[in-house]
């Protein structure tokens, strides 16, 4: 005779044993919930190279077409803040030369530094090529809203023999820096403000040594040179002739723009504004030395004191907080703008 169990109450009711049973079970295989990670974010430039070699065309387009003192109204179109007060200085400069001395812009590239920055405002940077005379220009452009144009912000030739520091490819995008960044050996704004210091005081400076030596720095140099120059043609009349030449700089109100380096350094453009001051003994009749100067001067006459007021605009490396590097000029732009002899 076969036996079995009697089957289970077809209620569907499970006896108390089962359910205690079933419910330590549960308990010990109980696991929280996977939370969702979230994906790291892309990093990526948000302006496109093409869009960017566009932008350049139209830029260049307008500043190969302004020419004399019309031309300075008609580069507001696309240029703005301290480009636009170099370019316009550099038209009043031509204008009065008859049109002569005006160098133009031509903007095929060899890098492109584009933003990474999702909001408003937004730059970007150009390298350009090497011209045949002279040297490559770092442009910065500048996008204030999302419905503005860009424009070109401001630019310098960069020095000869300079080494540039490496930025992220232009597909990936370079982050702006801000003006008080904590992350560089200096902030962004204390960087120029000491260089102006040093372009002031030279080794005097407090801030001397933060900086590469004078004769690395082909701005302090060229200021040297000028000044060296304008004695010499002094001493030239009259040997016994005693003469002082003094440069003054000042940093502008014009915010600086920076952009991070590939090594977690910055690139820093800053406006100044800067006077040379040549003084001879009473008697002397004083006159510009340069072409630009002499354009501006006219028919003046001469005096024992020459000033000549100059746009400025410099780009400085900035290292890192934790580099044992100096800050250095990578390059510089000078356009007078002002002549007076008193």
């Amino acid at each position: 005779m076969n036996s079995r169990r009697p089957p289970f109450p077809r209620s569907g009711l499970v006896p108390p044993a089962a359910l205690a049973i079933t419910s330590l079970l549960l308990a010990g295989c109980t696991a929280e919930l996977p939370v969702p990670v979230a994906e790291a974010p892309v990093v990526a430039a948000v302006v496109t190279e093409t869009q960017e070699r566009k932008i350049l065309d139209q830029v260049t387009g307008v500043v190969d077409r302004a020419k004399g003192a019309d031309g300075a109204e008609a580069l507001a179109a696309r240029l703005t803040g301290p480009a636009l007060e170099l370019r316009r200085a550099e038209l009043r400069i031509a204008s009065a030369r008859g049109g002569e001395g005006l160098t133009g812009m031509p903007m095929e590239t060899q890098q492109l530094i584009l933003p990474s920055e999702q909001g408003w405002p937004r730059s970007s940077f150009v390298i350009t090529e090497q011209p045949a005379k002279g040297t490559p220009m770092l442009a910065a452009f500048e996008q204030p809203a999302p419905r503005d144009q860009y424009k070109m912000w401001g630019f310098v030739y960069l020095a000869s023999g300079v080494t540039m520091p490496q930025f992220a490819e232009a597909a990936l995008g370079s982050p702006a820096v801000p003006a008080d960044d904590p992350s560089l050996k200096v902030t962004p704004q204390d960087a120029v403000t000491q260089y102006v210091s040093v372009l002031n005081a030279g080794e005097k400076s407090k801030y001397a040594a933060n900086f590469g030596a004078a004769a690395d720095d082909k701005l302090r140099t060229t200021l040297r040179a000028t000044g060296d120059g304008q004695l010499a043609a002094i001493k030239k009349e009259d040997k016994e002739a005693k003469g002082t030449f003094k440069v003054a700089y000042e940093a502008t109100r014009d915010p600086v723009k920076a952009v991070r380096t590939s090594d977690g350094g910055a690139v820093v453009l800053a406006a100044l504004l800067s006077q040379e001051t040549l003084t001879a003994e009473k008697g002397w009749r004083l006159s510009p030395s340069t072409p630009s100067a002499k354009a501006l001067w006219g028919d003046a006459k001469g005096t024992e004191v020459m000033k000549v007021a100059y746009r400025d605009m410099v780009a400085l490396y900035v290292p890192p907080a934790d580099s044992a590097e100096q800050m250095s000029l990578l390059g510089f732009h000078r356009v007078p703008y002002a002549v007076s002899n008193k």
